[in-house]
């Protein structure tokens, strides 16, 4: 959802790659912290969730989970940037309809 095209790898990897990746105060920065975040808040809370209740839920709802709370914080945060260049991306975490700009 954050337009990153590139192959899958190990964890360790994947952090370093975004700590080099997110520097900065762009919007896409901005956008690649809080989706980071956000993903590791609800990694947790669904282990916790088998763990502790047993219960899991599909991937599709986690990641619905985490396309609303990033696209909720980007409109309330002050960070929502509307215009050409971003619209893909907003489109992507929900913030408006494809066919908006």
């Amino acid at each position: 959802m954050c337009n990153i095209s590139r192959p899958i790898i190990r964890w360790e990897e994947e952090v370093i790659w975004m700590t080099d990746h997110s520097r900065g105060h762009s919007f896409s920065a901005i956008v690649r912290k809080m989706a980071l975040a956000t993903l590791v808040y609800h990694i947790w809370m669904e282990r916790n969730r088998r763990s502790f209740k047993n219960h899991l839920l599909p991937i599709f709802e986690i990641i619905g989970k985490i396309r609303q709370d990033v696209g909720w914080k980007l409109l309330t945060g002050g960070k929502f940037q509307r215009g050409e260049r971003y619209h893909s991306i907003c489109i992507n975490w929900g913030l408006f309809p494809e066919n908006a700009l």
